[in-house]
């Protein structure tokens, strides 16, 4: 182990409880409170509203000195009281931070103290989630977040009512507004509307449309009676195929619901892979819409392949992101260098080697994973890509290298629209593509400008320029 290993420089992760909290905003009428100190809930909200542009209210437990040295189960029991005061929320994700966990705080303990003290009945759901902020990353946070919801609405011990014959769909990443709106659609136009449950939906509550109302907690969201439904489904796909999605063990081995993980459908490859286990699992031919969507998006590869083939890039942020932008990549024929997965996935590296030994590029691929941007940059420095693709935390790199850098993924914090920004399905991959090969034409065009000179006949515009028609 090198000495860097004992030290972080700007990490390229952040912390479980903001995936807790992106998790927990997906679902209808909830509220998530931090247990920990003010200033984790105000790290999180500022963060999630810079890269979201929306109100993002977050409760916090506000633990201090004493509560770090006697244990923060009083702060605890007021925030709840606090919280259900003010805004009433039907669900409430109780997320742990490094504070909390460090002192040894038993929140599902506290929770139950809380429920008989207030009398608090069913109709009020609190789900615990511990999440210490100095293991893992956001997107395991994510995961369990998303698998304590699960267990919470479908209780192990309860039994299959209803067969709804319906398909369940938990997303292992977080992914954006737009492209959660596109995932439904493309769910409703093959599989049938209300024949599906996204889990968790932030279609509406991360991008909520302006209608002069104000809602304390935004509207939409899973509907608690579709999680509840979970268990009585035909089948369970997880989008992500990188970390282990906890939501979707749980319901095949609980429930006995056959399941299978499929990559995020970012790119030809990856979107061909959903739309064809979607016709298979619902008997249905994939419509029209998509197959001319699919042949517009092989027209743009075409039109694009003389620009983008053979530009050197790096890829880096969350594990099914990166994955998903490595594939698109390489169909398009550029060469991805290096390849960073901001946490360490399971199965992160096997996949990226195993689309990198299927395409085989005529360039060397460096698979990273699990590193800060410190290690990053020089890893950068040696494969002097022509271009970054990622979040913005990568600006400084790309600045810095006097490359472009194409935002992409999670936190976008220094551009709007990040919440609009599509990437999923073909229509997503055409507006990536479009993107990448806008960038390039843009470098390209500063390079030539630079080397291109007046001719010697020119005249500069003005009055002696002109001759006057009497003249």
């Amino acid at each position: 182990m090198s000495e860097r290993n004992y030290t972080t420089v700007n990490p390229c992760i952040m912390c479980q409880p903001i995936g807790s909290v992106m998790a927990f905003k997906g679902i209808e009428d909830s509220m998530v409170l931090l247990h920990g100190s003010q200033g984790c809930s105000t790290y999180m909200r500022l963060h999630l509203a810079h890269h979201f542009r929306e109100p993002v209210d977050i409760a916090s437990s506000s633990l201090s000195e004493k509560g770090a040295v006697y244990g923060g189960s009083e702060n605890l029991k007021k925030a709840l009281k606090n919280i259900i005061s003010r805004y009433d929320p039907k669900v409430i994700g109780v997320s742990t931070t490094c504070l909390a966990e460090t002192i040894g705080d038993d929140i599902s303990r506290i929770i139950s103290e809380f429920r008989e003290e207030e009398n608090i009945g069913d109709e009020r759901i609190i789900i615990p989630v511990p999440t210490p902020s100095y293991e893992e990353s956001h997107n395991s946070g994510y995961i369990k977040a998303v698998e304590a919801i699960v267990k919470t609405f479908t209780l192990e011990d309860s039994k299959k009512e209803i067969f709804n014959n319906k398909l369940n769909v938990v997303l292992s990443e977080n992914i954006s507004p737009e492209d959660t709106r596109e995932m439904k659609h493309l769910f409703t136009s093959i599989v049938g509307h209300n024949s599906f449950i996204l889990l968790p939906d932030i279609s509406e509550t991360f991008d909520a449309p302006m209608t002069g109302d104000l809602h304390k907690i935004p509207l939409g969201g899973t509907t608690h009676s579709d999680i509840a439904d979970m268990k009585n489904s035909a089948a369970t796909i997880g989008l992500g195929i990188t970390n282990d999605n906890r939501a979707v063990n749980y319901l095949e081995q609980t429930f006995d619901i056959p399941s299978q993980n499929l990559p995020l459908p970012i790119g030809l490859e990856y979107t061909d892979k959903v739309l064809n286990a979607l016709a298979e699992i619902s008997g249905m031919e994939i419509p029209d819409e998509f197959q001319k969507e699919r042949g517009r998006l092989i027209d743009a590869m075409v039109d694009a392949h003389k620009y983008v083939y053979g530009t050197k890039v790096a890829i880096y942020g969350d594990p099914n992101n990166v994955l998903g932008m490595l594939s698109l990549a390489l169909e398009n024929g550029m060469h991805p260098i290096l390849v960073v997965a901001s946490s360490k996935s399971p199965r992160f590296a096997e996949h990226a080697m195993e689309r990198v030994n299927q395409v085989k590029p005529d360039c060397d691929v460096t698979i990273l994973e699990d590193v800060d941007f410190d290690t990053f940059n020089d890893a950068v420095k040696k494969a002097k890509p022509q271009m970054l693709i990622g979040n913005s935390n990568g600006k400084y790199i790309a600045k810095d290298m006097n490359i472009p850098l194409i935002r992409f993924g999670f936190p976008i914090h220094d551009r709007v629209g990040a919440q609009r920004t599509l990437i999923l399905g073909y229509k997503g991959a055409m507006r990536m593509l479009d993107r990448i090969t806008n960038t390039i034409l843009d470098v390209q065009d500063a390079e030539m400008a630079a080397k291109w000179s007046e001719p010697e006949s020119y005249v500069p515009l003005g009055e002696s320029s002109f001759h006057s028609a009497e003249a």
